[in-house]
């Protein structure tokens, strides 16, 4: 999971203080602003412009499936450049180090995320207009990479994957976890791989069923987002996960409880319902959530689009 560092001092560690080329980019690297488990990104400035300021996402890749990641990476985020609900790549470099092989992304800065957000509200909580707001942009990402043939898949869809942008508008980052490989998984060592990848590159708190339990013979695809959108929504609505993230079987159950405060429409909670669904054929997909989202306040005011 990413850890969203405050910003403040600290001693320098790992490539701090660099000055890098990136593609037609100079940067200087400032300082750690999140962590995850494979990569750290920074926030960094261009050498000539100072003013400007990037995130830059560093990953060691250490064998060839890492650096396939990287590059799956990578070629999504050139696929959807000019997505205003995506976090946009400036410029990316892979450098050979020998044994290993460094990866250097440089994207636009997007000072908040979702999760440091929702974690400084305090007890106010938003109102269904603000909630819908921010929800339609992460839609509207996933809808771009639905409709594509195949349909990728994002599979780690949280609120610390969820950035505001200084445009005012909510973007969607971090695609090392995509999937295009949508099947049922029969075999034993088919699933030991797969079952290492879900723990690997997915969140506990956002994980579908179908990925807690490979046993249940259901297709992973791309129904995991909307499980995990189901996820977000609810915590967007009631500031914490539906599910504790841990347990299996409450997952599995479909254990969790609409709060009786705040109070919301039923609309709003009537989606989280139906994306929520235990098996993915009853899930809606995005373009049946984003015709949910048509809803005579929803379609004035947020212009939800089709494939």
């Amino acid at each position: 999971m990413w850890k969203f560092k405050p910003f403040s001092h600290k001693e320098q560690s790992g490539i701090e203080g660099r000055s890098i080329d990136v593609g037609n980019l100079k940067i200087n690297v400032h300082k750690v602003i999140a962590e995850g488990g494979f990569s750290c990104v920074y926030l960094a400035r261009d050498s000539v412009h100072m003013s400007k300021q990037y995130a830059l996402k560093h990953i060691i890749c250490n064998d060839e499936e890492s650096l396939g990641l990287v590059k799956k990476e990578i070629s999504v985020m050139k696929l959807l450049i000019g997505h205003p609900n995506v976090v946009k790549l400036l410029a990316h470099a892979i450098y050979d180090m020998g044994r290993t092989k460094e990866a250097f992304l440089v994207m636009e800065f997007c000072e908040k995320s979702l999760v440091t957000v929702l974690e400084s509200r305090g007890a106010g909580y938003f109102d269904e207009r603000q909630i819908l707001l921010m929800f339609r942009d992460v839609c509207n990402a996933v809808f771009a990479m639905h409709c594509q043939s195949p349909p990728i898949a994002h599979r780690d869809l949280k609120a610390e994957n969820i950035l505001l942008g200084s445009d005012g508008l909510w973007k969607l980052c971090d695609f090392g976890s995509i999937s295009t490989n949508h099947k049922r998984f029969e075999k034993p060592e088919e699933m030991g791989i797969e079952e290492d990848n879900i723990r690997k590159y997915t969140t506990p708190a956002y994980r579908a069923p179908e990925m807690w339990d490979l046993f249940l013979r259901e297709v992973i695809n791309e129904k995991v987002d909307i499980w995990a959108l189901g996820c977000l929504l609810f915590r967007i609505c009631y500031f914490k996960s539906a599910f504790d993230g841990e347990s299996k079987l409450q997952v599995l159950n479909g254990n969790y409880r609409i709060p009786d405060l705040p109070k919301f429409s039923s609309f709003l909670t009537d989606l989280i319902r139906d994306m929520l669904q235990a098996r993915p054929d009853d899930r809606p997909d995005i373009t049946q959530a984003s015709a949910l989202l048509d809803w005579p306040f929803i379609s004035i005011n947020l212009g939800l689009v089709s494939c």
